[in-house]
């Protein structure tokens, strides 16, 4: 009954750079706002603007440290349903931990996702029973609660959660794609130009079909999920970008849960994916893209966004109300952002940035 137990990216200890080495500001960059002094020169505010957004999407990454106790806590957890009867073929940490998205500070609404997928020969009949969705979660459920008597223990759509002080755990039941009996493919059909066009996955034995996880909004069915191939779709895209796709999808996921996440963090790092995809143009630079991001947000928070591997729907939970407070909220960061540059572009470095913070939040120096 042992699992494969695989490791989420290393992160780097630290971070901050010469900001954190300072307390937060860079040395000779305090001015009196106002006085006949604090102007730059565009080029200059322009170049310290841009390092605080790089900095700022560094500092804002879980360290090596938090890394390596999460890992901890995964094998921990998994071990208990080993121990309870659980026959594991694999187990991962998937979701922001694993794309390198996860944010600071940790605390109990920090998710760490964790993917347990069971063999199909001990449980196959949730497998292939019509409410083997419902089964395997609240099978979990118990395991869990019995290993954690005082902590809160519940299940979540698809995931079992257990809160810890420091973190949130979120089990995921799964199984092989093939191991599924009829598992809901994307069957709504995608819209590509105004033409609607049917998404089919490959063969079910193509091993890049990846897992089957119960469904996100409650229904009684398996739906895919292959989260290493969005891995790797995700990190070609950030290398052909410098590095810049992870540094807005970070800052953007910081921003999301300073105003109360409008839209969950997979659905914010997927826009953030598309853009960079469909709209980023070449050699921007990291406060250029977060400029050109937050102008497309609105729109693209009132538009369909389908995670690029199996093409499912992240807005489908959304209301036509959700959707449109959270529009305002981006055009609202949108507007601030455009008051900044205006600031940055007249040399006026500090003023810029304090507008940059009411958008980012008082972590950016």
């Amino acid at each position: 009954m042992g699992s494969n137990r695989s490791t989420p990216t290393p992160r780097r200890d630290g971070g901050g750079g010469a900001a954190a080495a300072s307390g937060g500001r860079r040395p000779g960059s305090q001015r009196q706002i106002g006085s006949s002094s604090d102007s730059d020169s565009p080029r200059e505010a322009e170049e310290e603007i841009e390092e605080s957004h790089q900095e700022h999407a560094e500092s804002a990454q879980i360290t090596d440290r938090q890394g390596r106790r999460m890992e901890e806590r995964k094998e921990t957890v998994v071990g208990h349903l080993d121990d309870d009867g659980f026959h594991i073929k694999e187990s991962s940490i998937y979701g922001s931990v694993l794309q390198g998205t996860a944010t600071r500070p940790l605390d109990n609404e920090t998710d760490v996702d964790i993917l347990v997928v069971l063999d199909e020969e001990e449980h196959g009949e949730w497998a292939k029973d019509g409410k083997g969705t419902r089964n395997a979660l609240r099978a979990v459920k118990r395991t869990l609660e019995k290993k954690y008597p005082n902590q809160n223990v519940y299940i979540d759509r698809s995931v079992v959660a257990v809160e810890f002080s420091d973190f949130k755990v979120e089990v995921t039941p799964a199984f092989e794609y093939s191991a599924a009996q009829n598992p809901e493919e994307p069957g709504d059909p995608a819209t590509v130009g105004g033409i609607e066009l049917p998404f089919h996955p490959g063969s079910r034995d193509n091993p890049n079909q990846g897992y089957v996880i119960p469904d996100t909004y409650g229904e009684e069915s398996w739906r895919g999920t292959n989260p290493r191939r969005f891995q790797s779709m995700y990190e070609a895209v950030d290398q052909n970008n410098n590095g810049k796709l992870q540094q807005v999808a970070v800052t953007a996921k910081k921003w999301n849960e300073k105003n109360g996440k409008p839209v969950s963090s997979f659905h914010m790092v997927n826009m953030a994916y598309q853009y960079f995809r469909e709209d980023a143009p070449a050699n921007a630079s990291t406060t250029e893209h977060m400029h050109r991001f937050f102008r497309r947000l609105p729109d693209y928070m009132q538009s369909e966004t389908r995670e690029p591997v199996y093409q499912e729907r992240l807005d489908k939970g959304m209301s036509s109300e959700e959707k449109r407070r959270a529009a305002k909220k981006a055009y609202n960061a949108q507007e601030k952002l455009r008051q900044a540059k205006q600031l940055q572009e007249q040399g006026k470095t500090e003023e810029a940035k304090e507008k940059y913070r009411e958008v980012y939040g008082d972590e950016f120096n």
